[in-house]
């Protein structure tokens, strides 16, 4: 009882304190993803540009493989290097995204002299923002049966590994568990 009243508290936390997320999820019809036991984690790509990236292939990769290995198999699956029957891949991208419009004349802003009245006021805004696609493919048939796609804001100050983690989280709730037991 201890023990998931900590896990409950540590996510109750983490939802406060990473950035703007959200994710979508897919699950192919027809398909029943409980029937499949092994899973492997291949290393995907990273689509940011080499002078824009705050991080290396490498660490994202090890990120995302540790984060997706704890997911799934917390929903019974298991992890094994080759002959897997699932195989979990992802697209990594970060960009730069101004927003800006005009306020009107004055813009709530007081006119200093005379011929400010009528002049128009602008803003922009620049943030970092990341999107993380995960995909789970049938390794005998390459057929895509799951997919997960989240958006995040990479303001400063974020820990990459940490939105990471909450993208993958987010996106692994709603992937069927393994474990459930089944009713009599």
């Amino acid at each position: 009882m201890k023990k998931n009243f900590v896990s409950l508290a540590l996510v109750s936390v983490l939802s406060f304190t990473l950035p703007a997320q959200s994710v979508k999820t897919l699950t192919t019809k027809g398909v029943d993803l409980t029937k499949y036991e092994t899973f492997t984690v291949v290393k995907g790509d990273l689509m940011t540009p080499p002078d824009e990236r705050l991080t290396s292939e490498a660490a994202l990769f090890k990120s995302i493989k540790k984060t997706v290995i704890q997911e799934l198999e917390l929903r019974g699956y298991k992890y094994v290097d080759s002959s897997a029957q699932l195989v979990v891949s992802y697209v990594a991208s970060a960009y730069n995204v101004t927003d800006g419009g005009a306020m009107g004349p004055l813009s709530q802003t007081p006119a200093s002299n005379p011929s400010e009245m009528n002049q128009a006021r602008s803003w922009s805004h620049e943030s970092r923002q990341g999107m993380l696609v995960v995909d789970i493919a049938d390794s005998s048939n390459k057929k895509e049966l799951w997919s997960a796609t989240g958006n995040l804001t990479l303001d400063a100050g974020v820990e990459l590994s940490r939105a990471v983690d909450g993208v993958i989280y987010k996106a692994f709730k709603k992937f069927p568990s393994r474990n459930k037991k089944k009713k009599k």
